[in-house]
Parts: C-alpha cells; structure tokens; sequence
C-alpha cells in the first residue's frame, strides 16, 4: 500500500475511480457505515467477502485520493478513512456534477 498522495486530481477523475469497480463501493459503503473503522487490508477484505489480493488495487486508489489514510499500529499497517479528506471529495464531486450541462441542481444535503 501507499502513502496518501498530494497530486492533484479532478473532480472527473475523482468520480471516476470511486465508480470503478463494485469492490470500491464496497470499501466506500463499509468505511461510510463505520467511519471510526480502524483494521488491516486483510481484515476489511473479509469484512467485505473478498481477499485481501483482492482489494489491494482499490484500496490503493482509494489511498491515492486520500480518502483512505494508512497508519501503522505495532507491527501492522491498518487504513482508516480521512473524514475531512472525504468530504472534500464529495463536495468536489458534486460542484463537477452540479456544473455539468443539463444535469439538474444537486441538494448537498443528500451527501
């Protein structure tokens, strides 16, 4: 895994790689309904039917967007989700989608 990364990512981008895959929602939903989840790559895969091989890929974009952060704890590497960070994205994903032609005005307060 890696280190959550500075470079600057679009909006588009952004909607883009948490669209990607169903396994990245998974990891969306799951850190969404347990915002304190604090656990290793392994464990959240097994939280979420997979394998840790599994979501390595996704997990990495995830960190790379900064809305997973990376800690380690002892001798383990956990992820945990960067509240502040994730808002950022949201709110960055729906100005885009606000801006774009012929998309209706987005209420913020569903996100």
């Amino acid at each position: 895994m890696c280190d959550g990364g500075t470079e600057t990512v679009s909006a588009a981008q952004m909607l883009e790689t948490l669209l990607s895959s169903e396994t990245t929602g998974d990891l969306l939903v799951l850190f969404h309904r347990n915002p304190g989840l604090i656990d290793t790559l392994d464990s959240i895969a097994r939280r979420i039917g997979r394998t840790g091989n599994a979501i390595e890929e996704d997990v990495r974009s995830l960190v790379n967007l900064g809305i997973l952060k990376t800690k380690r704890i002892g001798r383990s590497e956990v992820l945990l989700l960067d509240r502040a960070r994730d808002r950022e994205v949201l709110d960055a994903i729906a100005k885009h989608l606000r801006n774009l032609e012929g998309v209706e005005k987005i209420d913020n307060t569903k996100f």
